[in-house]
């Protein structure tokens, strides 16, 4: 599979703005960073379970992670898959 396949690069204010529409803003930690997939994140990734599932964005349908899971946490990094 090719880069441009597995990858799709639309950017952070691009996404934060399909996660502001979508209504799920306000249940994410804070984050500055987005990488999107085709494929859920790898386990030993440390994004851990997805914090919100089956949300659309972009007109597809998705599961978002997030690197920070306690409060000490500062990655500040999500993780979208995009499912279909």
């Amino acid at each position: 599979m090719e880069n441009s396949e597995k990858f799709i690069w639309k950017g952070t204010e691009f996404w934060t703005k399909e996660i502001k529409q979508s209504g799920v803003f306000d249940r994410l930690r804070d984050f500055n960073d987005v990488i999107t997939g085709k494929e859920a994140p790898h386990l030993k990734s440390g994004y851990g379970e997805p914090v919100i599932q089956d949300v659309t964005l972009d007109g597809k349908i998705c599961d978002i992670y997030h690197t920070d899971h306690k409060p000490s946490d500062t990655g500040c990094r999500i993780y979208i898959h995009i499912k279909g």
